[in-house]
């Protein structure tokens, strides 16, 4: 991944993951994690894994870092990414209409898979390829704004942890439940 990037021209700050597994109950319990009681994947029926732990703690680890340095936005990527064709061009292309239309966003998705296909989701009026994203899974990649980043870690999720893909939903209105 880092020399796709390279060759894209992409800047990289590597952070390192957080590996769930490897946590022990006393681990979780130090960092305030605590499950939310009958917590099931809305799709599987199963408990929260350690591996989803960790990637959330993954997750938030940036958005940390994010605020510590005071970044105005940033670009969120997963190591086992894929770039399309045009990727660097297609995304500075939309976050400078994003700002031209002086659209007041917190995430946008760049890597993702619809959960909910049965209806269309709605354009982000001034800005190409970008639309009102539904339920989604997969968090491959989103770019995320300071203000996005605020309100992530205002949410103190740790003491009601969810996998990233449903936390992200749930703080953006876009959760069916």
């Amino acid at each position: 991944m880092l020399s796709t990037m390279a060759s894209l021209g992409l800047q990289a700050t590597i952070t390192d993951a957080v590996d769930g597994k490897a946590l022990n109950s006393s681990q979780l319990q130090a960092l305030g994690i605590e499950m939310i009681p009958g917590y099931q994947d809305p799709y599987s029926g199963r408990v929260l894994t350690r591996g989803e732990i960790g990637c959330f703690l993954s997750h938030h680890s940036t958005w940390v870092q994010m605020a510590e340095r005071g970044l105005s936005k940033v670009l969120v990527l997963e190591d086992d990414v894929r770039f399309e064709p045009r990727f660097k061009r297609r995304m500075m292309t939309i976050i400078e209409e994003v700002e031209k239309a002086q659209l007041d966003w917190d995430l946008i998705y760049v890597g993702r898979k619809r959960m909910q296909v049965h209806q269309p989701e709605r354009s982000v009026e001034g800005v190409n390829n970008l639309v009102e994203a539904d339920y989604s899974y997969w968090t491959l990649g989103y770019a995320l704004s300071a203000q996005g980043a605020r309100k992530l870690l205002a949410a103190q999720a740790f003491s009601k942890m969810l996998p990233v893909d449903e936390f992200l939903p749930v703080m953006f209105n876009k959760h069916p439940k």
